[in-house]
């Protein structure tokens, strides 16, 4: 057997490994100039943005459940999984590491608008769940509320 045509031979796990290390480092050093500030502003925003979707996605589907245009069945699916999304985009977020002091408030103003998107968004769940119109209808007005919250902090941290 040659070595050259073998394919997890030393040639072709030089080639393969060779260029997997040179690819991580040109990575690596194509990201030493990124302002640590600017990237943890870019996750926030990241965030953010997830988290509006998932919001307008549940508030759309208890609205068209309010209005009688769509099942009560199909608003409970869709308000739940935007409720796990969202859920699952806050802690992502939480889970990041604020590079530096000043980076704190980013932080800070990021998780209190997610986590009242999410406070908003359970809400709604609780009463589409429960087929409490008026409950849905009062939720829905703190899920735009919540909404336009995020998109404006999106838009400042952008």
């Amino acid at each position: 057997m040659s070595r050259s045509w073998h394919r997890c031979g030393p040639v072709g796990s030089w080639r393969t490994g060779g260029l997997a290390a040179l690819a991580s480092v040109m990575l690596l050093v194509a990201g030493c100039g990124d302002d640590p500030g600017s990237v943890y502003r870019d996750s926030a925003v990241r965030a953010l943005e997830g988290s509006l979707s998932e919001a307008r996605t549940a508030e759309l589907a208890a609205s068209l459940w309010v209005a009688g245009r769509s099942a009560h069945s199909f608003a409970v699916v869709v308000v739940d999984d935007s409720d796990t999304g969202l859920g699952a985009d806050a802690a992502w977020f939480e889970e990041q590491q604020p590079p530096r002091r000043v980076d704190d408030l980013v932080r800070r103003q990021t998780t209190d608008a997610l986590d009242a998107a999410a406070s908003s968004v359970q809400w709604l769940r609780i009463s589409v769940a429960r087929q409490d119109l008026r409950g849905t209808r009062a939720a829905l007005e703190d899920v735009r509320s919540a909404c336009s919250d995020l998109e404006a902090l999106a838009e400042e941290l952008s």
